[in-house]
């Protein structure tokens, strides 16, 4: 009986920290306007859940940079808010870094195909690159990623 009442305990904290992570990756798209988002997560449940998982699909760590990728500096991103430009020993946490409140779109404009994995050096992360997928895997890891939810 304690075991089932764990990992239900386990699993609504689980949902909530989701649902959490969703709210970060996803406020700057409203440019933190918070009653926006909350607005939009009323109206559209579905569209803000494909919001989020497109910023989850933007980004994952790698030891190594993958083929045919072109490698930047992660200090040379910028918070589209404030200017500054990320530290070049930022350590990367995916759960809280956010498609939508950096300027990586620019970068991925560069490239009028959309089809080009980028990377950025993070050497004061565990991986040394934070690898940025190219906006059409983006979008396919994102459709995968919901229809994998229903």
């Amino acid at each position: 009986m304690k075991k089932v009442a764990m990992l239900t305990v386990m699993f609504i904290m689980a949902i909530g920290a989701k649902a959490q992570d969703c709210e970060v990756l996803v406020l700057p798209y409203f440019n933190n306007d918070r009653a926006a988002m909350e607005n939009y997560q009323e109206v559209a449940p579905y569209k803000f859940e494909w919001r989020c998982a497109y910023a989850r699909a933007a980004f994952y760590e790698a030891d190594n940079v993958p083929e045919g990728a072109d490698v930047f500096q992660i200090s040379e991103v910028k918070n589209k808010f404030t200017g500054s430009r990320l530290p070049s020993n930022y350590v990367v946490d995916l759960s809280s870094l956010s498609y939508y409140a950096y300027n990586f779109v620019d970068f991925q404009l560069k490239y009028p195909t959309g089809d080009k994995t980028l990377c950025f050096a993070t050497p004061g992360s565990t991986h040394p690159y934070l690898v940025l997928r190219s906006i059409s895997d983006m979008h396919s890891v994102t459709n995968q990623m919901i229809d994998n939810r229903e």
